[in-house]
């Protein structure tokens, strides 16, 4: 039964901190969501929470009493009770509870004297004199009270507290938590965070209101659940209401406020100018590939990062709340069939990039780097090498063998161009020392302790693989793939193995494709941590690197002999070398590529770079969220 809802004054409440459901307590909505819950309808509601494999169920509702009882329409008091009951429990039980906790706060009369407080059995009798309650199947029969909790409590039956009827709503759509982001900029998207439980993102209801002055109404700027701040918006708070929906069932309304308000965004010159050269979308006969490092909020957080990396970067642009939203805007305005970015956090694509893309049009899947655990007798590598001001970056969510990075790739594609078909992920450092296709080169990186170490224990780029087909021409198939190479300057052994090891994959992948009749095109991109003179480079484009290549011998940290590495994969770098791809004060150069494979797709245009002098001295900075440079290419299909 659908029911409607109106708001009551005297029921708004702010409160503490929102915990795990909507049923918890009114108290659960306030300083960190500052959201406000509202009354229900006409029809008084009892909301029943059950979660699938839960022990427990919660039951939520109002009581109030009237100023006199001849007067129906002015409340003197109200108050929001939540039980929470074990499902096994006789319904009878929880009606005791029920009935002592409305006693308690609306019926109790406070004794005088020194012994003021009343007794458990004084408030018992209390419970049983003034409240009484009785709960009826949706067919109007009495549920006898011995029936447990699990059985008692159905959708559309009825609930008697005294002279109040409420119905029944068994697991309404509800928000769990909402809360407003810090950084609002014109002209720059803006999400929630947003977490929703029995209900459709899709069918929910957004309202969305600049606030400016005294007045909390606001005016109505927005029903979508994300909204681009205008010009008109600077100077003001913005509130959003969210009715979670599921289909035809309506949960409460929830609605927070921003505690910032919003300001002028950056002009970003560089940005138009790179949108000249994208007149719109690829037409059917080709695809748009877009690569970019997004400088995971994990690597900015670290001394070194504050103090050396980006210390000519102020706070203010750092900051990721500040970062994403530039990201985002700036993926939106390229257009791309196809965005592969490294570096992502993981929460970041949880709560903004996943949601936010995938209300234009964008599929998406996320790949966490992973790599061994330090065993006792290796020593943990020292952080503060880390070019890329790495900390501690693991996940506290780990199993016995394997460590889990914060942050990664992920991968999304237009779902008008393309459909998924196929996924084949690859953890090198786990695959590495287990899969017999990679047997030799893991046997000859053990005659190295050094580069043994670095593959197995401190690296964990992972090769992201997803298999597309052309929703236009399904015999047009796409192999993508996209990674995020170990980032050490003086391990370009390590780098080129990882290199091998992702390549003989993509083969083994491609064929298996192929051996179904399938013409199968290759897009290999990332951030490969290696220049193009370096021998990473030279495998990917050469097909070839010998035992007698320097970067064997070049060390004897890294030494390592009696190893060839090949593979039969055609490519070239469709973006050329620019001069860099990655620009901080210390280190400018480029790499980060697209590599495709020549035989059945070609590049039409490469949008050109920005400029040295529009980079400024370093990035990131105001008008760039990041320290690299999306690279952006299209192609078409031979």
């Amino acid at each position: 039964m659908l029911r409607n809802y109106l708001t009551s004054p005297s029921f708004t409440k702010a409160g503490q901190s929102f915990k795990s459901t909507l049923f918890t307590s009114i108290n659960s909505l306030g300083r960190r969501a500052m959201a406000t819950l509202h009354d229900m309808s006409d029809k008084q509601t009892v909301w029943i929470r059950h979660a699938e494999d839960d022990i427990r169920l919660q039951a939520t509702f109002t009581y109030w009493k009237y100023l006199t009882p001849d007067d129906k329409t002015t409340i003197s008091k109200q108050r929001l009770f939540t039980l929470n009951r074990l499902i096994d429990e006789p319904v009878g039980e929880t009606f005791k509870r029920l009935k002592v906790n409305v006693a308690k706060h609306f019926y109790c009369q406070t004794k005088s004297g020194p012994q003021s407080r009343k007794t458990v059995e004084e408030i018992n009798t209390d419970a049983a004199n003034h409240v009484k309650v009785r709960l009826f199947d949706n067919t109007g029969l009495e549920i006898n009270s011995s029936i447990p909790n699990s059985n008692a409590w159905v959708q559309g039956g009825k609930l008697e507290i005294n002279e109040h009827h409420y119905y029944i709503e068994i697991n309404p759509p509800a928000v769990k938590e909402l809360e407003m982001p810090v950084n609002m900029l014109s002209g720059y998207l803006v999400r929630p965070k947003l977490s929703l439980e029995f209900a459709d993102l899709n069918d929910c209801v957004f309202s969305w209101y600049r606030i400016n002055g005294s007045s909390s109404e606001g005016i109505l700027v927005g029903e979508e659940e994300v909204y681009t701040p205008t010009i008109s918006d600077v100077g003001c708070q913005l509130k959003l209401v969210v009715l979670p929906k599921l289909k035809h069932r309506c949960g409460q309304s929830v609605e927070a406020v921003s505690k910032a308000y919003v300001t002028e965004g950056p002009k970003r010159d560089y940005l138009s100018e790179r949108k000249q050269h994208i007149s719109g979308w690829t037409s059917s006969q080709g695809f748009r590939v877009v690569t970019y490092n997004v400088l995971a909020d994990v690597y900015t957080e670290s001394e070194v990062s504050r103090t050396k990396l980006f210390s000519h970067c102020p706070a203010s642009f750092i900051d990721y709340g500040y970062r994403k939203l530039l990201i985002a805007q700036e993926l939106l305005e390229y257009k791309a069939d196809i965005i592969c970015l490294q570096e992502l956090d993981k929460k970041h694509y949880d709560n903004y990039y996943q949601p936010v893309l995938s209300r234009y049009g964008y599929e998406s899947s996320i790949l966490l780097k992973k790599h061994q655990k330090v065993p006792p007798n290796v020593v943990a590598e020292d952080q503060e090498s880390d070019c890329s001001g790495n900390k501690d970056t693991e996940s506290e969510n780990s199993d016995e063998q394997f460590v889990t990075v914060k942050e990664g790739s992920a991968i999304f594609f237009n779902k008008a161009k393309f459909r998924e078909i196929g996924r084949h992920n690859l953890s090198i450092a786990e695959s590495i020392d287990s899969d017999v296709l990679f047997a030799d080169i893991m046997k000859q990186a053990r005659t190295s302790n050094s580069i043994t170490e670095k593959l197995l224990y401190h690296s964990g780029s992972s090769l992201q693989v997803t298999v597309l087909e052309s929703v236009d021409d399904p015999t047009h198939r796409l192999c993508l793939c996209t990674i995020h190479l170990y980032f050490h300057p003086m391990a370009e052994a390590v780098r080129l193995i990882q290199t091998a090891v992702s390549l003989r994959h993509i083969q083994r992948i491609k064929g298996l494709y192929e051996s179904q009749n399938h013409k199968v095109s290759t897009v290999f991109c990332g951030d490969f941590n290696s220049s193009p003179d370096r021998q990473t480079v030279q495998l990917i484009l050469n097909r070839f690197i010998d035992q007698s290549d320097k970067v064997f011998s070049q060390d004897d940290v890294y030494k390592m002999f009696g190893l060839e590495l090949r593979h039969t994969l055609q490519f070239s770098s469709a973006s050329g070398f620019p001069q860099f791809t990655n620009y901080v004060p210390a280190f400018k150069e480029c790499i980060d590529y697209i590599f495709y494979e020549t035989e059945h797709i070609c590049v039409e245009f490469v949008v050109p770079m920005p400029s040295e002098a529009q980079l400024g001295g370093g990035l990131p900075n105001e008008n760039f969220p990041s320290d690299h440079i999306p690279l952006i290419c299209d192609f078409s299909w031979k």
